[in-house]
């Protein structure tokens, strides 16, 4: 086996690897925080559960998403945005949601505004809290410690697909003039191949993705593939030069008392979030 065929195999091995996060309660809220993210000092991230909020059913109770019908679902959300920043003392009235679409594009945010049809946003800017919602999709929150940027990715399988996560980390990069080297990553709580049966296109256009052999990354039931999404994330940043990854052990659909889940709700669900932002002084 060639050297670079020997280190292919490495990194496809490390993106398999699960962490099992620590559950903690702050001020009544169900979090998860990374333990690789958590040792960043000028880093504040969080990924929350359904737990803590005073949402209705099927949303209850800590829904962050403003995607259901009535307006008492959208007033609980914005409740339960402002009482996430409250509780990490985070400016709520700066706070960056993106309209999540499925795509690529990612913001860059010097200043505070609109995001239609983003799944990502990054910034440098003490000042804007980010902001992203999930119901099985895998939420990535990208740390560059070097420049103390700051990402943070939505990634369903056609984000997956499209490479989100390692265009996050050189995005964030080439802006920056820094190195895919000193990013740190974290892939929260999503879907797990356990619970994800997908069509055949959806296998082949993930495989593209990566240049190691991720026969391990599809399981097959009953001739269906499920492919885990969490790894081919952390492959992709792992190829595009990200040293470490943190990856989440725990599965949406499976934990559906903890998480919302799309497929296991069958659509009728809430939105857990992905939240960041740097420390220190506001920057020009």
């Amino acid at each position: 086996m060639s050297t670079q065929a020997q280190s292919q195999k490495g990194l496809a091995a490390k993106a398999l690897l699960k962490n099992d996060w620590p559950l903690l309660e702050i001020d009544g809220l169900t979090v998860l925080l990374s333990p690789l993210l958590s040792k960043c000092d000028s880093l504040t991230h969080a990924f929350t559960t359904r737990k803590g909020g005073k949402s209705s059913a099927p949303l209850d109770s800590f829904n962050l998403g403003k995607h259901w019908s009535t307006d008492e679902a959208r007033i609980d959300a914005i409740n339960n945005r402002k009482t996430l920043c409250q509780i990490f003392d985070l400016n709520f009235e700066n706070l960056i949601v993106p309209h999540q679409v499925h795509s690529r594009n990612i913001a860059w945010i010097t200043e505070y505004k609109d995001l239609p049809e983003t799944d990502g946003a990054a910034t440098v800017d003490s000042q804007f809290p980010i902001l992203l919602q999930f119901a099985d999709c895998v939420p990535v929150i990208l740390f560059d410690k070097a420049t103390e940027a700051v990402c943070v990715v939505h990634a369903g399988w056609r984000g997956t697909a499209a490479g989100i996560a390692a265009y996050a980390a050189n995005m964030m990069a080439n802006v920056l003039n820094s190195d895919t080297k000193d990013i740190v990553a974290a892939i929260g709580p999503a879907i797990g191949s356990c619970c994800y049966p997908t069509g055949l296109d959806v296998k082949a256009k993930l495989e593209t993705t990566v240049s190691s052999n991720a026969d391990n990354f599809i399981l097959f039931q009953d001739n269906t593939p499920h492919p885990d999404l969490k790894a081919f994330n952390a492959l992709q940043l792992y190829e595009a030069g990200v040293l470490e990854v943190d990856v989440c052990s725990r599965c949406t659909s499976c934990q559906s008392e903890l998480f919302y889940s799309h497929r296991h709700d069958e659509g009728k669900t809430g939105r857990q979030g992905a939240l960041a932002q740097v420390k220190g002084r506001a920057r020009q």
